[in-house]
């Protein structure tokens, strides 16, 4: 009980120390900057990390697909080392005679590569606890962490620019090898999920994230130079960084572990549209609220899906690492082309007499309303109908596997023995039975949830699960309801596939 603490608490304290370095060296590219105008200090040191974070996120996917990343083996160090060396280049002045563009490009380039290998490792690293609760406590303590810290390293002086975000980044990497001594972490698969409607739902996720990522970049560059560079210009990066971890953290309590992108997505969309809207007609008026509303959702649906891959990673049984590395990669392409894409309004603008928060407006209104349309209308309509069918069939979750076992058991009668169809029967049996047990303790299920987990693995409905058990089928569906809430399932293949992927890991141990 006490290591676990202590481990909980190093991932806390581990994780908000290295998203506090990070943070700084975003903020302040690799503390060389002091001045910054809005979410982005320097486009010419965030154009090549961007780059170098689509790159080094793009190879750590393909070295996850070709099997050359097994889970945990992922190396911190050369980031630790890479995000020092940018700190000591940048805020403390190291390499003097090098030019200033020079400069910017060497630090983002390792600003870049260590972010995205930084953020990686611990995801990994949370995916793999054994205790279903405490990635979350783990990731959302370590936000709060981060707001806590930022501004004291940013605001202070220029020493505190690169002298304690390196001791942060070393310690981090200290309590991150405490945590995983001794750490198991599981096979898991490097493919998408075989089902269909999952993939789908996975990509939609991803989509949601990627096209706010890109309006943040379009709203940012459009307006650099511009009379309305105050959109941007006037927000203090603590207030959307602090809004978005309270938000962040009611969410995840509101969702228990398992808050989905999506769903964030719908809250937000009204907002940034209701504000883009009037952004041609009262932009000025507006000043810095634009900015301020759309960095805060755009905080809060990258803090939640933080929590979102790790609940994927262990739901799906998918691998960390390529769900981190598309998440990274896919945001840092989206960036760029949001920077691009706010050029060309800027350039139109300027060029053709075009009102920029017009050109901005539409710009931005059209894709965050067309993923809604297209995207988040028809999950919910396949939600609503995945329910409906839930509650007409009752909690019948192996009635297809039921199928195949009694095909099965026709063709093993015509080929064996009586006796050779009950062993085999017990050995679909004693599987089971095994994922039923990792199931249960890996969410904390109670003793009558167990038992009635067991009857759901097996095909059995709520009226034989209370008559066998000699209680109610309200009393039943209460159990089923928080078994569903505890392991975050919604559809009866999702706890199908969940026991089988059980049985299937502990076999593999």
């Amino acid at each position: 009980m006490a290591d676990g603490l202590a481990k909980t608490l190093a991932g806390v304290l581990g994780f908000g120390l290295c998203k506090t370095a990070l943070g700084v060296a975003y903020l302040t590219a690799m503390g060389s900057v002091f001045s910054n105008v809005g979410f982005i200090s320097e486009l010419s040191f965030m154009t090549p990390m961007l780059v170098a974070s689509l790159a080094t996120a793009s190879l750590i996917v393909l070295g996850a697909r070709r099997g050359r990343l097994s889970p945990g083996s992922l190396k911190q160090y050369p980031a630790v080392l890479a995000l020092s060396l940018g700190f000591l280049f940048g805020g403390a002045n190291l390499l003097p005679g090098l030019p200033e563009g020079a400069l910017a490009l060497v630090c983002g380039l390792l600003c870049g590569f260590s972010s995205t290998v930084l953020n990686t490792v611990w995801l990994d690293v949370l995916s793999a606890e054994r205790d279903v609760a405490a990635p979350t406590i783990q990731i959302i303590g370590a936000l709060i962490v981060q707001c806590i810290l930022i501004p004291l390293a940013v605001d202070i002086d220029r020493f505190w620019a690169f002298g304690p975000p390196i001791v942060a980044v070393c310690l981090s990497a200290l309590l991150l090898a405490y945590k995983k001594r001794g750490m198991v972490f599981p096979a898991r698969s490097i493919l998408a999920p075989a089902d269909s409607s999952k993939r789908r739902d996975l990509a939609l996720a991803y989509l949601c994230v990627f096209v706010l990522v890109g309006v943040v970049g379009i709203l940012h560059t459009a307006v650099l130079g511009s009379q309305s560079e105050h959109l941007v210009g006037d927000v203090n990066m603590w207030v959307p960084l602090a809004v978005a971890t309270l938000v962040t953290l009611l969410m995840a309590i509101v969702a228990l572990r398992r808050p989905h992108p999506t769903s964030v997505y719908r809250v937000c969309l009204p907002l940034l549209l209701v504000v883009l809207s009037l952004l041609p007609f009262f932009g000025d008026a507006l000043g810095g609220l634009v900015g301020l509303i759309v960095i805060v959702c755009y905080d809060v649906c990258g803090m939640m899906f933080l929590l979102y891959i790790v609940d994927c990673s262990r739901r799906l049984d998918l691998s960390a690492y390529l769900l981190a590395g598309a998440y990274l990669g896919g945001s840092a392409l989206s960036l760029l082309a949001g920077l691009g894409i706010g050029s060309v309004l800027r350039a139109l603008s300027v060029d053709y007499g075009l009102s920029l928060l017009t050109l901005l407006a539409f710009a931005a209104i059209y894709p965050l309303a067309g993923v809604f349309m297209f995207g988040l209308r028809k999950i919910q309509r396949r939600s609503t109908t995945d329910a409906d069918e839930s509650a007409r069939s009752g909690v019948d979750v192996r009635e297809d596997a039921s199928k195949c076992e009694s095909k099965h058991e026709a063709n093993a009668f015509t080929q064996g023995s009586a006796e050779e169809i009950q062993n085999e029967l017990r050995v679909i049996d004693d599987i089971l039975e095994s994922g039923v047990e990792v199931i249960a303790g890996e969410n904390g299920l109670t003793r009558r949830e167990r038992e009635i987990l067991g009857y759901l693995a097996r095909g059995r409905s709520a009226r034989y699960i209370a008559e066998d058990l000699v209680i109610s089928e309200n009393t039943v569906w209460a159990h089923v309801k928080r078994i569903y809430a505890k392991t975050g399932v919604h559809t009866k293949q999702e706890l199908m596939s969940s026991v089988e992927q059980a049985a299937l890991r502990k076999r593999q141990q």
